[in-house]
């Protein structure tokens, strides 16, 4: 698998290398056995400000079947634009961020891996050291659960990914 090249707002942020470490430390399989290694990270208020208004935006979803069903359809209109101009180069980068509780089940986080194996160059996922509920009640102030979460708009992915470095 190629490296991951973060979004192009990123790369120019000077806090860019502290959050390549940041996303670089202690990645984890998703599940036992699982391949997919990702980070758990606490989640910032910075970052969960960034999801809330993602969320009421329109510019993130929530739950695993429709953040694939949206990841599959972006993937049809990214595959009629390469075959209609096959010399145009995709520069691949991270453009979609998923968000993923750390009491999800094993069939849960398989799930979650498939998504990442089906989309590696675009799609990072990142565990949040949070249960589905306590992000519900984060992200929408009342008793909900929420396990995943997408961030759609790249953007809105730069800030999250930001978001997630400590204040300081």
């Amino acid at each position: 698998m190629p490296p991951l090249k973060l979004p192009k707002d990123i790369v120019a942020d000077p806090r860019h290398d502290a959050l390549a470490d940041l996303l670089a430390a202690h990645p984890q399989p998703l599940w036992e056995g699982g391949r997919a290694a990702v980070t758990t990270l606490a989640p910032t208020p910075v970052l969960l400000a960034e999801l809330r208004g993602a969320l009421a935006a329109g510019l993130a979803s929530q739950g695993l079947e429709l953040i694939a069903d949206k990841l599959a359809a972006e993937q049809k209109g990214l595959d009629a634009l390469r075959d209609k101009a096959p010399e145009s180069p995709q520069n691949a980068r991270v453009s979609r961020l998923l968000f993923l509780a750390n009491d999800g089940s094993k069939r849960f986080y398989r799930d979650a891996e498939a998504l990442l194996d089906r989309y590696p160059q675009r799609l990072l996922a990142v565990r949040l050291d949070l249960a589905g509920d306590a992000l519900g009640e984060a992200l929408f102030g009342s008793a909900k659960l929420v396990r995943a979460v997408l961030v759609m708009d790249k953007r809105v992915c730069a800030r999250a990914l930001l978001g997630l470095l400590p204040a300081g």
